[in-house]
């Protein structure tokens, strides 16, 4: 009989959609009304007694899971399974007695995502004039887990805008951002969210090899699906918005068992064909720049584990789960 190995992280995204425009995210073009929605608490819960093992539970997705008004709630859920909770948001709404439930309930990690290092390029990119606001957000949550005494830990996450300029974006980060709240931060390069951007860079299809993502012992759950149904299992969080999203559904949670999607005919695909390195045979991976080694992706950070295929809060390697020979 088939057995789920133990689980080190879930990706389960509360609600789809966003209060940003962000230049850089397939949110802003358009993700379909049916991705965007608020995961039924219920369904959650049945998703969280499901899990294998004792994985972390990112609460986002790709959604801003700060929209959901009972945010705290979902929080508590986690808390109370004895599983850590993360959340990557824009930080618009970390502050007044909202934030103040979510560190309460028993939030483990929040991430901030800044794309701008001062305000003119926060405001090009994330299309909104929030960079002093949420700074403050920030200052604001970093002061009430200190009065509290909460373990809970601020990061902050930061996109080269342009890559002809990477030492001095990362200056400017530093100076303008990271010192400024002493906030532990990672500044990446800009991915093309499976193929849905054209990167500003050009690279072999033959060198193409798998991402890991199929074999690691983590799960992405979104908060839609498709034809109605909701709780989508998808083989990341790459494969956000048209037309690779609906493409890439492996089975949904709410009409299927956690067995019956991650062995499902189209899991078995998936990691088929990234063993024999068909990627092309696979629509929503054929163009996704996570199939290439570029060390550089990972820019900088005051993190001493930061890593290239390390996912924050586990202790596994995507690396360590690519098939080693095609």
């Amino acid at each position: 009989m088939n057995t789920i190995p133990a689980l080190e992280r879930a990706v389960v995204e509360i609600f789809g959609g966003c209060n940003y425009t962000c230049k850089m995210c397939p949110q802003t073009t358009g993700r379909g009304k049916e991705w965007v929605r608020k995961m039924p608490f219920d369904l959650f819960e049945s998703i969280l007694d499901q899990l294998p093992g004792k994985p972390i539970i990112n609460l986002e997705g790709s959604g801003e899971a700060t929209l959901a008004k009972d945010l705290p709630r979902y929080i508590q859920a986690c808390t109370d399974r004895g599983l850590e909770s993360y959340i990557c948001t824009n930080g618009s709404r970390i502050n007044g007695e909202f934030m103040n439930n979510m560190i309460d309930a028993g939030l483990t990690y929040l991430r901030v995502s800044v794309i701008g290092y001062d305000a003119k390029s926060y405001n090009q990119w994330m299309n909104v004039d929030n960079f002093k606001f949420v700074k403050e957000n920030i200052k604001e949550t970093q002061e009430y887990i200190k009065k509290t005494g909460s373990k809970c830990k601020v990061t902050s996450y930061h996109l080269i805008l342009d890559n002809e300029h990477t030492e001095n974006e990362v200056n400017l980060y530093k100076k303008n951002f990271i010192e400024e709240l002493n906030i532990t931060s990672f500044i990446w390069k800009l991915h093309n969210w499976s193929g849905n951007w054209e990167p500003d860079y050009r690279r072999n299809p033959a060198n193409r090899k798998s991402c890991g993502r199929p074999f690691a012992p983590e799960l992405t759950i979104r908060s839609g699906g498709n034809n109605g149904e909701r709780a989508a299992v998808t083989p990341c969080c790459q494969t956000m918005g048209p037309p690779n999203e609906a493409k890439s559904v492996l089975g949904h949670f709410s009409n299927q068992s956690i067995e019956e999607i991650y062995f499902s005919k189209e899991y078995k695909e998936l990691r088929s064909a990234h063993e024999e390195g068909r990627f092309d045979d696979i629509e929503y991976c054929k163009n996704c720049d996570f199939l290439y080694d570029d060390p550089e992706v990972l820019v900088w950070s005051n993190d001493s584990d930061a890593s290239l295929d390390h996912m924050i809060g586990t202790k596994f390697n995507l690396d360590d789960y690519r098939p080693k020979k095609v």
